[in-house]
């Protein structure tokens, strides 16, 4: 019997070897990169400087916010209804549109009822600042809700002529139910005819012949028609709006 002699496995292990090598790509090194370390400090410090720049840009050039105008804008002259020291808030009506609006306050001093200068003129500014916005009636504290009615009171006094002559001298029917009288607060028909005879052809004279004369309290009856006005917007029609700003 013929034996075989045993198959060398350093052919087959040479062999496999050689074709794993060709299969295996050789990892190319790379060469350093000369001053490798001086270009990434200056590739950096360009990086840093262009943040700098866009950070600077960024904050100088954003746009302030402006503040949102308001129909208070064009008042010059109000009336304070309220002054809190505590918030530091004046709130009051301008003369001119019987607008509510809040204010900061200057002078803690200021009391309801005083006169205040609210126009574009900051050097004659000397009880307010800036304005915060618009007052709403219903977020009104109680004392402001209760003084209010007092503080337009005085300014229809103090204005009466003008009222005399824009309103209660001029009233006339609105339609053939209602007469103008009848906007004020509890004067029905019967009351506003009353008044229509009593007032005659000549007029009321002054708010104290008029006062007399009806047995009423125009200034009251007047200010509680323009404090519902405030309070509801969509009140027509608008006494506020039809007698303001004074002329007299």
């Amino acid at each position: 019997m013929i034996r075989r002699p045993p198959r060398s496995t350093q052919g087959v292990s040479s062999a496999a070897s050689d074709v794993y090598k060709r299969q295996v790509p050789k990892k190319v090194e790379q060469k350093p990169r000369a001053n490798q370390r001086a270009y990434n400090q200056r590739r950096q410090g360009q990086k840093n400087r262009g943040n700098r720049g866009r950070s600077n840009t960024s904050s100088r050039d954003r746009p302030q916010r402006q503040r949102r105008p308001t129909p208070l804008d064009d008042e010059v002259w109000a009336r304070v209804v309220e002054n809190d020291p505590q918030t530091n808030v004046i709130v009051a009506f301008g003369e001119s549109k019987m607008l509510l609006g809040r204010f900061t306050a200057k002078n803690t001093n200021s009391s309801v009822g005083d006169r205040i200068y609210v126009g574009v003129d900051a050097a004659k500014r000397t009880d307010v600042g800036d304005i915060l916005g618009m007052a709403k009636m219903e977020l009104l504290s109680n004392s402001a809700a209760s003084d209010l009615p007092l503080v337009i009171q005085l300014f229809i006094e103090e204005k009466a002529t003008h009222f005399i002559k824009a309103f209660f001298n001029i009233a006339g029917p609105l339609s053939l139910k209602q007469h103008a009288f009848e906007l004020l607060p509890g004067i029905g028909k019967k009351k506003a005819l009353q008044m229509v005879e009593v007032r005659g052809s000549s007029g009321f004279t002054s708010i104290e012949h008029l006062n007399e004369s009806c047995a009423i309290d125009a200034a009251e009856l007047l200010s509680k028609r323009f404090v519902a006005e405030i309070g509801d917007r969509n009140l027509q029609p608008r006494l506020t709006e039809l007698l303001l700003p004074v002329t007299a």
